[in-house]
């Protein structure tokens, strides 16, 4: 398919997708730190303005994937868009803790709806040697959502408090739909299953599917991993000798940018090397980010944070890819149980390193972060295909 305007329109709002997918998820990461001093409260506490969105969005996954598969890419997509617009910006009402918990769970009840349309509409409507490429241009938007929205709600409060934060977020949001409703025409090669009930059904053929219980493995791995180490080392460089503050750990991240070099160009290599082959790069790129976020240089440990976060999202893309040639059938309610375990990681991934945390700091918790890292790439060894699974076109 060459790159007419109507593609780059496509493209543009694939991207935008991934914004959204990722824009208010963990908008309160930075932010936990003040929160503590404003709230008075425990880490693991905080920990559940996190874990409440991914618990949320782990909860109602497999439904979004059914719901898509049912209706359709774009109805479902642009509907999860609008409602989370408007709990995003109704998030900006709260006046204590509990409240902003509340508002944070019902963000992520639309948010799957997002991730599951995009990713089966990416499979089903470009041809399969660009799959992994446009798929990458969805990981890219959803690496620059993932910053955005952490980096303007720390502005944000900075200068004023976390509910006007709350309030650009969701304005902004409203206005990516707005560009997706345009840039994104109706499905061509969607073929809708007959009912909600045959959609839900084919969830019971993925479980039986191997290559797609080892990338459900994988993508709890992956955000477990992530969100563990962007909470935690909030909490360590904001105690001394760092004493960062809230601006500054707003920029710091802008290491999350790299995600948006390494992923385009993942896609290339997945397509000549094979998906397990990168994967296994990336994992091991990520480790070794790790391993320098235990030297006491903040510059070094900025580094660190930069080779592990490029590790990651380029994971995540290897993953993604693999899911629509894995599925065959019912593509979304596939995707959807994937994104179910990529958030249940991502939300143990945000409270149960509390404990570690407590006990053993920082170091206790990069040890926790290796642990999973090596498992998801052994797994991924064992579980894919040398080759990138491509989805029909």
């Amino acid at each position: 398919m060459s790159s007419t305007p109507s593609d780059v329109a496509r493209r543009l709002a694939v991207a935008c997708c991934g914004m959204c997918a990722f824009f208010t998820m963990y908008a309160t990461q930075g932010l936990l730190p003040a929160l503590q001093r404003m709230f008075h409260v425990s880490v693991a506490e905080l920990s559940l303005t996190l874990t409440a969105t991914t618990f949320a969005v782990a909860a109602t996954a497999p439904l979004a994937g059914a719901l898509s598969d049912r209706f359709g890419r774009r109805p479902v997509l642009l509907a999860s868009l609008a409602g989370l617009s408007l709990t995003t910006l109704l998030t900006s009402t709260a006046g204590s803790l509990h409240t902003m918990l509340v508002w944070r769970l019902l963000q992520g009840l639309f948010i799957p709806g997002v991730f599951t349309a995009t990713v089966a509409y990416i499979g089903e409507e470009w041809p399969a040697r660009q799959a992994p490429a446009v798929t990458s241009l969805y990981i890219s938007g959803s690496v620059l959502g993932g910053f955005a929205g952490r980096f303007i709600t720390g502005l944000v409060t900075a200068r004023w408090d976390w509910q006007a934060a709350f309030v650009a977020l969701g304005l902004i949001n409203a206005a990516l739909l707005l560009v997706i409703w345009r840039g994104l025409p109706a499905s061509r090669a969607f073929h809708p299953s007959v009912s909600l009930r045959q959609s839900l059904g084919g969830m019971s053929r993925h479980l039986r599917n191997p290559q797609l219980l080892g990338s459900y493995a994988i993508g709890f791995g992956i955000l477990f991993s992530n969100v563990c180490t962007f909470t935690y080392v909030g909490f360590h460089l904001a105690a001394p000798p760092y004493d960062l503050g809230l601006r500054q750990l707003s920029f710091l991240f802008a290491v999350y940018l790299v995600g948006m070099v390494a992923t385009p160009g993942a896609g290339s290599l997945a397509w000549r090397f094979g998906a397990r082959r990168v994967f296994g790069w990336a994992a091991a790129l990520s480790a070794a980010g790790m391993v320098l976020t235990l030297a006491p240089a903040l510059p070094v440990i900025i580094v660190g944070l930069t080779l592990s976060s490029g590790g990651v999202f380029v994971m995540q893309s290897m993953a993604t890819t693999q899911l629509p040639g894995f599925a065959r059938e019912a593509r979304s309610s596939a995707v959807g149980l994937y994104v179910m375990c990529y958030y249940f990681g991502g939300s143990l991934g945000a409270l149960a390193p509390s404990l570690v945390w407590e006990r053993a700091g920082w170091d206790g918790c990069v040890a926790l972060v290796m642990l999973m890292l090596a498992t998801i790439g052994a797994t991924a060894m064992r579980m894919w295909p040398g080759r990138v699974a491509p989805a029909a076109a």
